[in-house]
């Protein structure tokens, strides 16, 4: 008699998403992966291995999009389906709003306060954009480099 495999129960499933990090891409990373950034693709490594998962929200989309080279190839439509897209919370993006208007001499961008807003339902926000590292001041998400990321999950 053959044995089938019975499907995980959704609770399980659920349970084991919640212990990997959640973890944000802002554009620059996916574009650098796309162009082949060795941080980027070992971040890449580290979610096919199942130790991390990616969540991006609509606005990065749209900047990859109009980043054509980008989105047009076929490494991007090998990623697209591992990407989670999260809502923006145009509530939480006006809350950024003192904070960027805090910062004086340097100017944020509308996309950079709108994925802040998704951002902080992640563990970590992956981004080689300065500007949103100075932007964050709650404990989550902890806002990295690619590759201090890549250095946080080694030592892990």
């Amino acid at each position: 008699m053959e044995q089938v495999a019975k499907p995980e129960p959704l609770e399980q499933s659920e349970r084991r998403d919640s212990i990997r990090p959640l973890v944000f891409l802002d554009t620059n990373v996916i574009i650098g992966y796309l162009r082949g950034d060795p941080s980027a693709a070992k971040l890449f490594s580290a979610e096919a291995a199942g130790r991390i998962r990616f969540a991006v929200n609509p606005i990065v989309l749209q900047e990859l999009l109009l980043a054509a080279d980008a989105a047009g190839g076929p490494e991007f439509e090998r990623i697209r389906d591992h990407l989670r897209v999260l809502p923006v919370d145009f509530a939480k993006a006006e809350a950024l709003l003192p904070r960027v208007r805090a910062l004086r001499d340097r100017l944020a961008h509308a996309n950079d306060i709108l994925i802040l807003s998704s951002a902080d339902q992640c563990d970590f926000l992956v981004t080689a954009n300065v500007l949103l590292k100075n932007l964050v001041t709650a404990e989550k998400p902890q806002v990295v480099t690619p590759e201090e990321l890549v250095t946080h999950l080694r030592a892990a």
